[in-house]
């Protein structure tokens, strides 16, 4: 994306800092600083060290090593995240099933963390008292969302 530096200020910056960081993985402050260039920002890295301070990113961990920048996580779903890792016993899946077990009364709350996720492939969920019942589209997919619900799970505990 090539910009005309006439609009060249601080909020179209920092928007599109915030693109860059959720489109391409930057882990460095210098990455910005180039990714900035190239679309006719003209910004140091003091610049986009105050700008990622305003935005709030913080940096996440990768899986294969090293870290990027993140915008930080939406509050309500870091709630929702807390009481679904407080209020999780069991999950277990099978076909295009998950089933979540959570102490009586929570299945309700673990489940609106589940509608959250906006899953692709979550169907949808029942919930009871104290179970949740996922049905998944592609049962290839099942075993990957289960697994992101146990590490939600066990995150705070």
């Amino acid at each position: 994306m090539v910009r005309d530096n006439s609009g060249n200020n601080k909020t179209d910056r920092k928007n599109y800092i915030k693109i860059a960081v959720a489109e391409a993985g930057i882990g460095t402050q210098r990455e910005i600083v180039e990714f900035l260039r190239r679309a006719g920002f003209q910004a140091t890295q003091a610049t986009v060290s105050r700008d990622i301070q305003e935005l709030g990113l913080v940096k996440e961990g990768q899986p294969g090593g090293g870290f990027r920048y993140v915008m930080p996580p939406d509050p309500k779903i870091q709630k929702l995240r807390t009481l679904f890792s407080e209020s999780v016993v069991k999950i277990d899946f099978s076909e295009n099933f998950i089933v979540v077990h959570t102490l009586s009364g929570s299945a309700n709350t673990a489940a609106s963390l589940i509608d959250e996720l906006k899953e692709d492939s979550v169907m949808g969920s029942i919930a009871g008292d104290d179970t949740i019942l996922i049905m998944i589209k592609d049962k290839q997919k099942t075993a990957s969302i289960a697994d992101k619900l146990k590490e939600i799970a066990l995150q705070t505990k």
